[in-house]
């Protein structure tokens, strides 16, 4: 079969790869055996997410509603509405104090909103738990943080709801060994594999706040979308609300990678009973796309430590916290070696008494183990300190309605190798 990464054709019919046949002269699809001329194909875009996604228009609040503020961060660029009760002392995305008021604009008001389930005492508390067991945080850093100044602010989400169609190309083998007339053989029987199913996600975030970090809201994700209730003002009562400033369709790329990615991990696993397993071409294609657009919790706490900015948000509806740590180099180098101090004494102890290896080889031995395990740990710990981008959409996949619609394990050829041996 061809290389994927020299494929440019796709099958008008079927979706799947096709090669030129030297015999036939014209372009044939291994999958679906129909063959074009050069004129009938079409070239691969690249593109393996497609589909329309739709919107309903939301209600606006007007520019100079009563008791309404708003502040702009001359750093960040963000802007925040409030009510007239609260002041915004400083921006919680970059924790710049120059938090400038302004006059309202006006804002869309959002489909949806999951209100505040946890007060600013529970967050400050959750905030100092987070600090609690990272190992490579430098002295003092933990006392430094101004929990106090932790604010509520209701960030602005994108929720994508769809059916999609996805379907895999792939080329698949199952290999054995034998003997034939005093001789050892490989056999390689190689298999055209598709498969076409029919699934749906319902509520993929993706947030509409461009100084939001992507991978901070990705972090506290899941939320209980049960809980969405139609807007009410009174829930922004003593909140920020983020104004977005990225549009559903500046997020849908992201949310599209999502989706595609989650689909190509649920058709590969049902391609089973496979040595061999490599995937030619994988596409979803979008249907009965909705947008919806909804405020959701978190709390925002910035803080500095030389002369740097460290922003952790929480989840305010379950609790859960992310944040970029500081890491600090000599807390690293102590935990490298205490952890390679311990590894090597219980190697050594192994290697000497269970396996009987003499003193230099089970020192030799237990070195390079407990070297490894101890850049195992340090690495370990390092991720613990950061937040990740999610590019999978697992929380949001909805099992009850995937639906295998079809199925079709073709073979196409088989290889036999002489395996040579020394003395052949």
């Amino acid at each position: 079969m061809a290389d994927s990464s020299l494929q440019e054709y796709l099958c008008p019919n079927c979706g799947g790869p096709l090669e030129f046949n030297g015999e036939q002269q014209k372009m044939v699809c291994v999958y679906c055996e129909s063959s074009f001329d050069m004129s009938e194909v079409k070239k691969n875009s690249g593109n393996d997410v497609s589909g329309e996604w739709t919107q309903s228009e939301g209600a606006k609040l007007e520019a100079g509603a009563e008791g309404v503020k708003e502040y702009t961060c001359d750093s960040c660029g963000a802007v925040m509405v409030c009510d007239g009760q609260l002041g915004a002392t400083e921006c919680p995305y970059c924790g710049n104090p120059a938090i400038m008021e302004s006059v309202f604009t006006g804002m869309n008001l959002p489909d949806g909103i999951i209100p505040f389930a946890n007060d600013k005492k529970v967050a400050q508390e959750a905030m100092e738990n987070y600090y609690k067991g990272k190992k490579l945080l430098p002295p003092g850093f933990v006392n430094s943080n101004r929990l106090e100044e932790i604010k509520g602010v209701y960030v602005p989400f994108w929720l994508f709801d769809c059916d999609c169609n996805a379907s895999g190309f792939y080329t698949a083998t199952k290999e054995r060994t034998f003997e034939e007339n005093g001789s050892k053989f490989k056999e390689t029987k190689e298999y055209a594999v598709s498969r076409i199913a029919k699934m749906r996600y319902e509520k993929v975030p993706a947030d509409g706040a461009k100084e939001m970090r992507d991978e901070y809201m990705d972090s506290i994700e899941p939320f209980d979308y049960s809980k969405i209730i139609p807007y009410d003002p009174a829930y922004f009562s003593g909140y920020l609300a983020s104004k977005y400033d990225e549009t559903a369709d500046d997020v849908k790329p992201r949310v599209n990678g999502r989706i595609k990615n989650t689909s190509e991990e649920k058709l590969r696993e049902s391609v089973t009973g496979y040595d061999s397993v490599h995937a030619d071409r994988v596409s979803v294609d979008i249907k009965q796309g909705k947008v919806t657009y909804c405020m959701l919790p978190v709390w925002m706490l910035t803080t500095r430590w030389n002369g740097n900015a460290y922003t952790f948000a929480m989840n305010g509806q379950t609790g859960k916290v992310t944040g970029d740590l500081p890491i600090d180099k000599g807390q690293c180098t102590k935990h490298f070696c205490i952890t390679f101090a311990i590894a090597a004494v219980i190697c050594f102890l192994v290697s000497y008494f269970l396996f009987s290896l003499s003193i230099g080889p089970a020192i030799g031995a237990s070195a390079v183990i407990s070297a490894i395990i101890a850049f195992i740990a340090l690495s370990s710990a390092k991720s613990a300190m950061v937040s990740h981008v999610k590019t999978e959409a697992k929380h949001y996949f909805v099992d009850s309605a995937y639906k295998m619609l079809s199925s079709n394990d073709k073979h196409v050829r088989t290889r036999k190798e002489k395996i040579e041996t020394p003395n052949s």
